[in-house]
């Protein structure tokens, strides 16, 4: 099995790496030092064994889209997730910092079963809808709880107990820590964020 693994995970490293390379240039702003780019990870998700990369790129102040790695490993019933995961997704600011976001989870998955002692390697994708908050904390960083529901489209290849031991939909308790890039220092990091200064009300970009 190690033989198999390892250069799947090897993938997965280059994946991530090559993510943060490309995004490194144009996270570096524009001519007025500003950027519509930002990373963040999820606080909440590493509990269940789920490890991701979120990379955000705003589209104007209202419209966002996010892309990176993840990497899931958790373990329920009798079935232990491998599934190397690309997350794809889409936020609209509704309201001052609140937003909702739809994610799209399309995953290699080579799933084990302790009932019969063996892999079946597949492709699955996973969806999750949100509902959230954008906070700043401190300098560019920015805080984004999302709770929401995340279901399941398509599984090739299930194990034979996948239906009593996968639960779809279920509760997705998100909560984000990211941070802005090269921003001047009056403008909060985030998408939608609202700085003031001498008295205006503003968004970084």
């Amino acid at each position: 099995m190690g033989s198999v693994i390892a250069p799947i995970k090897k993938t997965l490293y280059a994946i991530i790496a090559a993510a943060l390379f490309f995004a490194t240039p144009l996270m570096a702003g524009n001519s007025d030092g500003h950027s519509k780019w930002s990373i963040g990870t999820s606080l909440t998700y590493p509990i269940a064994q789920i490890y991701q990369i979120h990379i955000n790129h705003a589209l104007n102040e209202r419209h966002e889209l996010f892309f990176g790695p993840a990497y899931q490993n958790f373990e329920s019933g009798s079935i232990t997730s491998h599934a190397y995961t690309l997350i794809l997704g889409y936020r609209n600011y509704i309201w001052k910092n609140l937003h909702m976001e739809v994610e799209l989870w399309p995953a290699w998955n080579r799933m084990y079963s302790s009932l019969t002692d063996s892999h079946y390697p597949g492709t699955e994708m996973w969806a999750e809808i949100k509902l959230g908050y954008t906070f700043n904390i401190s300098g560019r960083m920015f805080l984004q709880p999302a709770p929401g529901v995340g279901f399941g489209i398509f599984r090739t290849n299930k194990p034979p107990d996948f239906s009593d031991s996968i639960k779809s939909p279920i509760f997705a308790p998100q909560v984000i820590l990211g941070v802005g890039f090269k921003g001047t220092s009056n403008m909060a990091c985030g998408h939608h964020h609202v700085v003031r200064a001498s008295g205006s009300t503003g968004v970084r970009f």
